[in-house]
Formats: structure tokens, sequence, C-alpha cells
């Protein structure tokens, strides 16, 4: 491999893979990735992607200088480590950026959470999150290899965000007091991914998320009124609490605000700082534009 080329390989292309790999082309990488998904494989490869089925992630790793691994966590932490840290050792790497999630925090009721705060995973997803953080995490310090951990927020963007959620009345408002989340659009993932790779090489763990953590309801009256409808009726957490599927329940119970300096500091200013630049630019850009030709 020409080491001047810069080659990138994401394992595990899913739903934020488009915008991750228009922004990669964008700065001249040559981009690889893995998928079984045949309609994103068509999207991608018109793009410029290379792409491998899943069963040849070691053609895609010896295919790159640097990985961006999105694959989920399994019950006994990152699968990609544990089956492939040889090839990885035996390849080119000289960088690994891991996506995980804010939800390794755990429950802060409120209080604002940084890189340094302690983690306090309860389920067993969050516990997962937590255990591939360790493997990514210790295999960086064992073998030398760069490693940046980036604990994504709550993603939306152009096919999944609250106003999409409205039109089709897949929505369920809650009101919960003094309940925030955070949320990061996917084009901002997608540019501090690639500011992360193309820049000199990184480590540690990062908090990809927005600078405005809010209520779930204040987003989708925001939603409402910048499409001109009537805000939706809402219940009270209090009422429905013991009624909620246990996926619900479990956003519900965990309530902190993710501080952002860090990512401010080393990546920039964001292009959608909160919900509402990205619900503006979802609205104006995709969604008007839709609703017109219908």
């Amino acid at each position: 491999m020409n080491n001047n080329m810069k080659k990138i390989a994401i394992l595990g292309l899913g739903s934020i893979s488009y915008e991750l790999c228009d922004f990669l082309i964008k700065k001249e990488f040559e981009v690889s990735g893995t998928t079984n998904n045949l309609e994103r494989k068509n999207q991608l490869q018109k793009l410029g992607v290379k792409v491998f089925n899943r069963n040849e992630i070691t053609e895609c790793i010896m295919n790159s200088n640097k990985i961006i691994i999105t694959v989920p966590p399994d019950a006994n932490g990152c699968p990609i480590i544990r089956i492939y840290f040889k090839q990885i050792l035996n390849s080119e790497i000289k960088w690994i950026g891991y996506l995980s999630s804010t939800s390794v925090y755990g429950n802060y009721n409120g209080e604002k959470v940084n890189e340094n705060s302690d983690l306090r995973p309860v389920n067993s997803i969050e516990i997962a999150r937590f255990k591939s953080e360790q493997d990514i995490i210790n295999f960086g310090i064992k073998y030398s290899v760069p490693v940046e951990v980036f604990r994504i927020s709550g993603i939306y963007g152009k096919h999944r965000n609250v106003m999409k959620q409205i039109l089709s009345k897949n929505i369920n408002p809650i009101f919960k007091e003094n309940h925030f989340f955070n949320r990061i659009h996917e084009k901002d993932i997608a540019r501090v991914l690639t500011e992360a790779a193309f820049s000199k090489i990184n480590s540690g763990i990062i908090n990809l998320s927005d600078s405005h953590p809010a209520p779930q309801l204040e987003v989708i009256n925001y939603a409402s009124k910048i499409m001109k409808i009537r805000p939706l009726k809402y219940k009270n957490y209090k009422d429905i609490c013991n009624d909620i599927p246990e996926p619900v329940k479990r956003f519900w119970e965990n309530n902190r605000r993710v501080d952002n300096s860090l990512l401010i500091k080393r990546y920039g200013e964001l292009i959608f700082s909160s919900y509402r630049e990205g619900l503006d630019y979802i609205y104006h850009d995709y969604l008007l534009t839709s609703l017109n030709k219908d």
C-alpha cells in the first residue's frame, strides 16, 4: 500500500454512512466499508465507496491505514477487536475511531457530564457499550495504536427526525419535569469523524453531542411551530411510567446534560449547535421540498 494515500475503512456502513463517506471522499480519502444491505451498497458504490460484504472484514482492514468502527457491541464487548485484532496488528492501521454512546454515563439526574465523569451503566445495552469501549481502549494501550472513542448522543438527520415522526403519526409526546437529553445531526458526526481521520492523530474519549440539551417536548413543540401545525397533545410521564415498554422507559429514566466543550476545542464549532438549527435545515432543505412535490 502507498503510505501517502489516505485509505479508510468503515466497519459497519450504517444509517450515517452516506453522509460520512461523502465528507471523507471530499477530503480525498479512498473509502471502503462493510455492509450486507443491498440498497445501501448500491448508493455508496455510486458515491465511490469500495463496499465489502460483512464476511470480508479482513480484506477491508487490509485495504486501509485507518478504520472507523461503527459495529455495535455484543454482550462480550467489541466483536471487531475480539475477532480481528491480529488482522489489525498485521495491517497498516495507524488510527482507530470507535463510535460509542453517551448512554455509558447512565443517569445523572439532569446534571452535566463530561469525558471525565464516572460511568454508571446499568442495563445490558449500557454495560455492553462500556465493555466495548474498554476493549478498544485497552487494545490501543497494549499495542500503541491511537484510539479515539466518540460518545455519540441521539442521532437525527434527513431520514430520521421528529418532523417525519409527526407526519407519520409515529410519535408519543411525553413531558417529564427537568428531563434533558442531547442529540447530534448526522452531518456533524460526519464532519467531526472526517476531521479526526484527516488531522494529526488524536486519541482518548470525546463527547460527540450538540450544545443544547433540551426536553423532548421542547423539541417536538419547535418542530410543530416551523411546520405550522398545532402543538401536539402530550402525556405526563408520572401518569404512564408503569405502562410503557422497557426500552422507552430506559430513555426516560436516564437524565443528563452532555458537555461538548472538548469537542468544540478540538474540532471547532458544530454545523448545527442545537436542534433548532438542525430542524430548520431539515425542514427547508428536505421536508418542505418533499411536501411541495406531493
